[in-house]
């Protein structure tokens, strides 16, 4: 506790023996300030506001972009990243969502925080917000082409779209009224940036919110002086006295360019549409309100309107489809027996439930295969009821998420799935929502979903027969629930208590206190502390308590404050945009002409540079240099072996025990290899057989589920150290590994053992519903994920990758070929059965017999190990001899289907729903292992918050996000461009800017080149910052060979590195050179299939690229 004179009053506290969190408020200003103590190695800041959007124009996400651009005492744009950078921070960031915006910061020196908190402080109270900043970060009208641009107009057209999206804004408007903030998108609708926001709303929404009473500081860490920090905050308040002639001056004489850019939406504009209907099942409401039709009512900016519709025979869809796929004969039992009875289906229940459903529709381009989803959203009551949320959430984990539960029998594990997966979701606002969400529903499934959602539940509360087994399930999900709160706050205490602040913080301002009590602030916070009390008390609850809590929130919920939406493709909502994208642009080169074009581009090309010089006087600002203390206090981890097959790291603060096992898969036929991820899936997941013990799938799931905290079965793993990019996916694909985290004691570590042996050598096929059970449900997904171009991008580059290494098993498991070959079995299931099941088999009896080459990491309290090691060691010597089997030995055969040369200079690929455009130019080259530190550095250097790229692409508004990257294992250096709404201007600029580099056209900076130097060594700490993160690290180490030891080697010798220009410039010759060379490198481009052939006349005229390969249909392309 502090023990200064302060503004600031203590007002409550709340320790475990892990960490303590000390609560003040400032008697001031009412400003709030929370310490959470926990021994780690960094220190995390986040800055959290109130913001409410009272409308769709993204008021809080835009300011929350303008915040960083210059404030009143540091009016040089970008310095706050600059200075942070300089004190060994990874730099700043933010969130903004529906209720609040939280400021990020994360720094590994303590002294720095005195720093850079007051900093930050003015920037978020006193921030510029210049017309100039507005053009370039917020949006702006392309004076070329007339298209909208800007970096937040870039973010929100790469999502608005999405289904996700589109289903979560539909849920929240249909539970508030246009009078709440939850009504709103606050990141804002494309329309309304471009129709109704302007810099003086932006002015009056920070005016409103960013005032001292809405904000609250969280600091979470160790080793913060927490009277130093309170003096830095009444320091700050004495200084802002925060009164109204220190607020924005709000002008109301737009400029003409603002007038120009803003036009009112015109009455007769065409949307698409929302339908309401009655449940097909609810016979009296049909009947009532039978052939009931309203016209469509226009919803303000949303694109969206409403029309009441009856359900009956003449009643159309917009999108009819039939059945995907067809398993053949239906009436064959769909799984093993499990102790759940079939579902009797009550129609008079409906006159009780919900008895109606709005159809939404998202773009998306004409094929039978789309898919759509069905959401149940419930606006309960107040947060505080923590106590009752979290029964909830126990009853909805073991009714919904795991695949012993009744609604995977009733959904999923039935002939023609009705599901791919069903998710509960919790939104923290001062009512709680609660999201139920069927994923991967065929169109003319829809409504069957939506009916037996509800049937199923009445079924549980009226057959008593089934109590037994719920109540069963239940109590074991209370004891797992308990435990993976312990192993939350173990593995990332940051997030996790971070969040639970500012959700205190947001629900006072939002909830009055009850009756003045003056306790009500120790109440709360330790409501949502106490998360283990609560699930000890629902041990004793009966199955009528459960019952109560279905029939309460889930069933008979007050009907305004719940809602069913059924999410459905629309080709002709797709067609619809586009035409009316194009209409508009057409409509506003016609209004603009040349003068009001070049007028534009005149006022943004004096942005963009007034923004530039702006940005390049940061170096100019005089600060107070710091050094870094090598003496991190990183989790306590001892690493103990006893030969070369195996690893234990003693993690003796640690509750649990995470096991991993690495089988290499070397010289796996190609033909294996297409099946080995429907291997992966089915592991854990089937009948085992192993000696006299026989269980069915039902059976061994729930005992796996009962003590297995976290189950994983991967090829290989994604990148994990500092020498490889997350851009490349086939990391070590070749090795085998599966992942189970359990508690630390006796029972649990032989039952863990048991799992293993009953995986890997009793795993049975024999059941070949459970198979296509399987392939269907990946399937679905597999069509939802490459809706998404930013994953068929990023999945083509990782092909292009390796189209000249025929031995890679990424060609037969990329998502392509993996879709293609669900695709066939489900559609014709007889025809593969006999094919499939041999495969499996083949599959585990090579794993098997790899198990001679096995590799344990253990991490966790290995006295439990250790103590008991007979158990592993019967494993071990158990695997040996069934690696002695016999197999066929498989002649490696050359892969099957398409590879393009790497050596094509351009690939453009089309997708008709996306706007946002992608790129990534890569070369292939060797690196130099004396390179690595520089190279490491430079990267940060060219990409971190206004650096060079970040300037090109970010600071001029092109486009959101942008990347130097390098593999060191794939010997490859790249370039990547984001959510691009200007494509072309993008890629140019950032080739550009490299190329400068490479002809010294452009001054390396010294100073900035020693803030990423800075900011390598809190990314690479950051590694390591919590026990959850340096396990992993320990775990990946026997793959990637990058060791806790190493990681810290590398700390010093980059904190001892001094910065040499000439150094620099050889790396730039080296590695950058070929990068921007169209002969030694190569571009893969997504952009709007509409946008293909001009994209390609672009880079012929441009660049100078004139060998293009266009791909339409990447599925197609590679599979045909």
């Amino acid at each position: 506790m502090a023990g200064i004179q302060s503004n600031f009053d203590f007002i409550s506290s709340y320790c475990e023996p892990t960490f303590n969190v000390e609560k003040y408020q400032s008697k001031k200003t009412g400003m709030k300030l929370y310490h959470i103590n926990v021994p780690l190695p960094s220190i995390k800041l986040e800055i959290c506001v109130q913001t409410k959007p009272y409308d769709d124009t993204g008021c809080p996400h835009t300011l929350e972009h303008l915040i960083f651009m210059g404030s009143r005492k540091y009016p040089q744009q970008g310095y706050l990243d600059y200075i942070s950078a300089q004190h060994y921070s990874l730099g700043t960031n933010a969130t903004t969502y529906r209720d609040m915006t939280t400021y990020e910061l994360t720094t590994v020196n303590h002294q720095s925080l005195a720093t850079l908190l007051p900093v930050y402080l003015d920037h978020v109270f006193n921030p510029l917000l210049t017309h100039d900043c507005y053009l370039t970060e917020v949006h702006h009208i392309s004076g070329e082409t007339g298209d909208d641009a800007g970096v937040v107009y870039s973010e929100m057209q790469s999502s608005e779209n999405q289904p996700d999206e589109i289903l979560l804004y539909s849920i929240l408007r249909d539970l508030w009224s246009d009078k709440s903030p939850y009504y709103y998108e606050s990141g804002g609708r494309l329309e309304s940036i471009r129709n109704e926001l302007t810099l003086d709303k932006i002015k009056l929404f920070h005016q409103k919110f960013y005032v001292p009473k809405n904000v609250a500081i969280v600091l979470c860490g160790g080793g913060i002086n927490i009277d130093e920090i309170l003096q830095i905050l009444n320091n700050f308040e004495q200084e802002n006295c925060f009164q109204n002639e220190n607020r924005h001056k709000i002008s109301f004489d737009y400029s003409l360019d603002e007038n120009l850019r803003k036009k009112i939406k015109s009455d007769n504009d065409k949307f698409p549409f929302i339908k309401i209907k009655r449940a097909s099942l609810d016979e009296q409401s049909i009947s009532s309100e039978k052939n009931i039709e309203i016209n469509p009512i226009s919803i303000d900016t949303t694109k969206l309107s409403v029309q009441l519709t009856t359900v009956d025979g003449n009643d159309s869809s917009f999108c009819d489809s039939e059945l995907m796929v067809s398993h053949g004969d239906s009436s064959a039992p769909s799984s093993p027996s499990t102790l759940w009875q079939p579902i009797e289906v009550d129609n008079s229940i409906h006159q009780r439930n919900m008895n109606e459903y709005k159809e939404i529709c998202y773009p998306v381009e004409d094929n039978d295969e789309n898919l759509g989803q069905v959401a149940f959203g419930y606006r309960l009551e107040s947060v505080y009821e923590m106590e009752i949320y979290t029964a909830l959430d126990v009853l909805l984990t073991t009714l919904f998420d795991e695949d012993i539960s009744i609604f995977y029998k009733e959904f999923i594990e039935v002939p023609n799935m009705l599901c791919s997966s069903i998710d509960h979701d919790w939104l923290n606002y001062p009512e709680r929502v609660l999201t139920i969400t069927f994923e991967g529903v065929e169109v003319d499934n829809l409504t069957m979903v939506a009916d037996k959602y509800s049937s199923v539940l009445y079924s549980i509360i009226n057959n008593p027969q089934d109590n037994q087994q719920l109540y069963i399930q239940l109590q074991r999900n209370i004891k797992k629930t308990i435990d993976l709160h312990l192993n939350e706050i173990e593995n990332e205490p940051f997030s996790f208590l971070t969040d639970l602040c500012c959700l205190d913080h947001i629900s006072e301002l939002s909830i009055p206190k009850l009756n003045n009590n003056e306790n009500d602030d120790e109440q709360h916070l330790h409501k949502f502390l106490r998360n283990k009390k609560y699930l000890e008390n629902l041990f004793t609850q009966p199955i009528t308590y459960w019952h109560e809590l279905i029939k309460k929130y889930l069933l008979e919920w007050n009907s305004s404050k719940r809602t069913i939406i059924l999410l459905k493709p629309s080709n002709e909502l797709l067609i619809e945009q586009q035409e009316q994208d194009e209409q508009r642009i057409s409509e506003r080169l016609e209004f603009l002409g040349p003068n009001g074009l070049k007028k534009l581009k005149t006022e943004l090309d004096q942005a963009r540079a007034n923004n530039k010089q702006s940005s390049s006087n940061c170096a100019n600002i005089p600060h107070t240099s710091t050094s870094f203390d090598n003496q991190l206090h990183l989790p306590p981890i001892e690493y103990y072996s006893n030969d070369n097959d195996i690893d234990l790291f003693h993690t003796p603060t640690s509750h649990f025990v995470k096991y991993t096992l690495h089988i290499p898969l070397k010289n796996l036929s190609p033909d294996l290899q297409l099946y080995l991820p429907l291997f992966s899936h089915l592991l854990f997941h089937t009948s085992i057989q192993y000696e006299n013990i026989h269980l069915d799938k039902f059976n061994f799931c729930e005992r796996v589920s009962r003590d297995i905290l976290d189950c994983s079965v991967t090829n290989g793993q994604s990148s994990s150290s500092p020498i490889q990019s997350s851009y490349v996916y086939a990391h070590y694909i070749d090795t085998f590994t599966i992942s189970l985290q359990s508690l630390s004691n006796l029972e649990t570590y032989k039952n863990t053992i048991d799992y293993f042996r009953y995986a890997l050598f009793g795993t049975l096929f024999n059941d070949y519903n459970v198979i296509l059970e399987e392939c269907e449900k990946q399937l679905k997904n597999l069509i939802e994920a490459i809706q998404d171009g930013h994953t068929i991008h990023q999945v083509y580059f990782n092909s292009l990758l390796y189209s000249t290494n025929s031995n890679s098993y990424y060609h037969q498991m990329n998502i392509f070929l993996q879709k293609n070959l669900f695709e066939k079995i489900c559609k014709q299931p007889e025809k593969y059965k006999k094919e499939i099941l041999s495969k499996l088999e083949k599959i585990k009896s090579f794993i098997l017999k790899n198990l001679s080459h096995m590799h344990w990491s253990i991490c966790g309290n290995m006295e439990l190990i250790k103590g008991n090691w007979q158990i592993m060691e019967q494993f071990i010597n158990e695997s040996k001899i069934k690696s002695q089997i016999d197999i066929e030995n498989y002649e490696i055969k050359e892969v099957k289907g398409k590879h393009i040369p790497i050596l094509s200079p351009a690939t453009i690929m089309g997708s008709p729903h996306e706007e946002s455009g992608y790129v990534i130019r890569w070369t292939r080259l060797s690196i130099s292992q004396q390179d690595f530190i520089p190279l490491l550095i430079f990267s940060n250097y060219l990409d971190m918050e206004n650096g060079p790229l970040w300037t090109a692409c970010r600071t001029n508004g092109y486009a959101y996000g942008v990347a130097f990257d390098f593999d060191f294992e794939a010997n490859l250096i790249l370039l990547s461009i984001n959510q691009c709404s200007q494509l072309k201007l993008a890629y140019s600029s950032a080739m550009e800017t490299l190329k400068h580099l490479v002809e010294q056209k452009t001054n390396l900076d010294v100073q900035r080149l020693n803030a990423a130097r800075n900011l390598t060594i809190c990314m690479l700490t950051e590694h390591l910052a919590t026990l959850g993160r340096a396990t992993g690290v320990c775990i990946r180490s026997y793959l990637n060979t990058y060791s806790i030891e190493k990681y810290q080697d590398l700390l010093k010798d980059i904190n001892s590195y001094k910065c040499n220009e000439t150094v620099f410039l050889e790396i730039i010759e080296k590695y950058l050179s070929p990068l921007v060379n169209h002969t030694q490198s190569s571009t893969l481009i997504l952009v709007n299939t509409n946008k293909m052939k001009e994209t390609q006349e672009f880079l012929h005229k441009e660049h100078e690229i004139k060998n293009v390969i266009l791909i339409k249909d990447v599925v197609k392309h590679l599979c045909r």
